[in-house]
């Protein structure tokens, strides 16, 4: 048999040097090599400093750790003890949180913050070599737009926060990565490992099925497998999704995280959406590099599509270049339509990220180096002093959660609990309240009157808590009271009665249900509360007395019962067959106006 020639026993032609061991050209690949590893490295380094610099736990990340204490002490995931309501948003940052303060022992809300900023800096990291890897047949490679991800303060606080948007980049980020990576003919463990892991996407936010669907949907573009490995993919990335989905309708009894009941996400306010993506581009003047990344984008499609025509081999699919851009276009229609939210740009961020990932790096050619000279002009401008600090009051839809919580706190990177327990401007009265209520002869409600203050009134005597207080900031009341006191949830995020008052006004985002002292006072107070605390309470005897009688009729009271009777099996299967109902059962806010429709 006759042995085919190595590249060093290739013979040359006349007039041509013999070829040696390394190929031509290889010289200039060493340097390449480094400079696309350094595309990866530098700007990742970079957004871990940054992210660190403004490391900090926000109250909504507070939120998250109360149901993490509830499990830790063996009282399930719930907010309070007795209630199954799902508070939590992100459930896979919940379990997550959990875990690892169970292994640890550390401060949850430091862990939060800890755990966000290496997973966002992961999350990042994995997005760069993605997108290297999915122009790497094109040769030299040049930064476009991981400038907006240098250039862009709220992509620096929501590294960490306490929420589950560092989850949230690294499972975008590891997606990507697994997408670029597919390939036909790859093997089926590997197809399901990464259709596994985009079915994630619920669990870190619910938000993101939108992202599952299109990721699995080019992954099955680009290897049009059989109908037999269809399904096994399907079933990989459905499994985990579906059976807590089963779980939550059986224990919660409805089939969202409470959150989107009480803010609405099938909601409509698309004037409200706008103005918070415009809130959110605005400030940072991202409108001049919307059309420079659009035209890349345009750019690059057109020629995955001339290689995908010519069959050239090596390169991606238009499949895999279009996914993450359909997905970030949903989701981004998606905030807009449910009227944004009130922290500041905290909700477009994963679609901005989304519609980032094809050209954070782009092939070096004469156009791609005229719109990466744009893009360092537009960065060197807007970080220098030419721009002047957002301020987030000048603006009506939207918050900058950061920079009033650090003002309130006093502290550039509130990361423990504590610091909130001890520096929240709020809690000395409510702590000296709740320590008067710990020390009283029986039960006592701690409710809010209209100038925010907080007064004490007899609770009924058959309440299964002892104290019972009103949550305003859910976050830090969550961790400053026992977990053996009752929150009950102004905005119901952990309320499952506010959750599902109708929504009869467009307000702050996210806070447009806010329950009444007359529902409290119908479900916690004495039967015949004092006068004073009714008229601190804004609350007349016939309110309370038709809100106390809504709570025992119809639809309400099986709501309630479904959330506090006792999980036997008969009662977990009441709340699947129910939860489709009960998910869309809204009651009206006025306690008249409910007495008649429910009893």
């Amino acid at each position: 048999m006759r042995t085919p020639a190595t590249p060093e026993a290739v013979p040359s032609l006349p007039g041509q040097r013999a070829s040696s061991a390394r190929p031509a050209g290889a010289e200039r690949l060493l340097p390449v090599r480094w400079w696309h590893a350094a595309l990866v490295a530098v700007p990742t380094a970079a957004l871990f400093v940054l992210g660190y610099r403004r490391r900090w736990i926000c109250d909504d990340g507070l939120i998250y750790l109360r149901p993490v204490r509830q499990i830790l002490a063996g009282n399930g995931p719930v907010f309070n003890v007795g209630e199954r309501a799902e508070s939590s948003t992100g459930t896979l940052w919940q379990w997550l949180i959990a875990l690892t303060t169970w292994v640890t022992g550390e401060d949850p809300a430091f862990l939060a913050v800890g755990l966000g900023l290496l997973l966002s800096t992961a999350g990042f990291a994995f997005a760069l070599l993605a997108t290297c890897r999915l122009h790497r047949g094109a040769g030299l490679l040049l930064p476009a737009g991981v400038f907006v991800l240098l250039a862009v303060p709220p992509f620096w606080s929501y590294m960490t926060s306490g929420l589950e948007s560092g989850l949230s980049v690294f499972w975008t980020g590891l997606s990507w990565w697994l997408l670029v990576r597919t390939r036909r003919g790859q093997e089926g463990r590997e197809t399901c490992a990464a259709a596994f892991v985009f079915g994630l996407g619920a669990l870190v936010r619910p938000d993101l099925a939108v992202v599952t669907v299109c990721f699995l949907a080019a992954q099955w573009w680009v290897l049009r497998p059989t109908l037999r490995g269809t399904a096994a993919t399907l079933a990989s990335a459905g499994a985990v999704p579906l059976a807590y989905e089963v779980f939550r309708a059986g224990y919660y009894g409805i089939l969202v995280p409470l959150p989107a009941v009480a803010k609405e996400a099938s909601a409509s306010d698309w004037s409200r959406g706008a103005g918070y993506v415009q809130e959110t581009l605005g400030p940072y003047w991202l409108w001049p590099v919307v059309p420079v990344l659009g035209g890349l984008a345009v750019l690059l499609g057109r020629r995955a599509h001339r290689e995908q025509r010519g069959r050239v081999p090596g390169r991606a699919s238009l499949a895999v270049l279009s996914a993450p851009l359909a997905a970030g276009l949903l989701l981004a229609g998606y905030v807009v339509r449910v009227g944004g939210d009130y922290m500041h740009a905290r909700m477009i961020l994963p679609a901005l990220l989304l519609l980032l990932l094809p050209v954070l790096v782009v092939p070096a050619t004469r156009v791609t180096a005229v719109a990466g000279a744009l893009l360092v002009v537009w960065l060197c401008a807007t970080v220098s002093p030419l721009r002047a600090p957002f301020d987030v009051r000048s603006t009506p839809g939207s918050f900058n959660v950061r920079s009033s919580d650090v003002e309130s706190l006093r502290d550039h990177n509130p990361v423990r609990t504590a610091t909130w327990v001890s520096g929240w401007p709020a809690l000395p009265e409510g702590r000296a309240m709740l320590a008067r209520a710990e020390r009283a002869d029986g039960p006592t409600l701690l409710y809010f009157d209209a100038g925010r203050r907080l007064h004490a009134t007899p609770m009924r005597p058959d309440a299964p808590y002892r104290v019972v207080i009103v949550g305003r900031h859910l976050g830090v009341t969550g961790a400053a009271a026992p977990l053996d006191a009752y929150v009950n949830d102004a905005w119901g995020l952990a309320s499952p009665i506010g959750a599902h008052l109708a929504l009869e006004r467009w307000s702050w985002p996210g806070h447009e249900k806010f329950l009444r002292n007359h529902w409290i006072f119908a479900e916690w107070a004495a039967e015949h509360p004092p006068q004073r605390d009714l008229l601190r309470a804004g609350a007349s005897r016939e309110a309370v007395a038709a809100a106390r009688a809504a709570l025992s009729c119809g639809e309400l009271a099986e709501l309630r019962e479904s959330v506090r009777a006792p999980l036997t099996a008969e009662r977990f299967w009441r709340n699947l067959t129910g939860s489709v109902e009960r998910t869309q059962f809204r009651f009206a806010r006025w306690p008249a106006a409910a007495q008649r429709a429910l009893c």
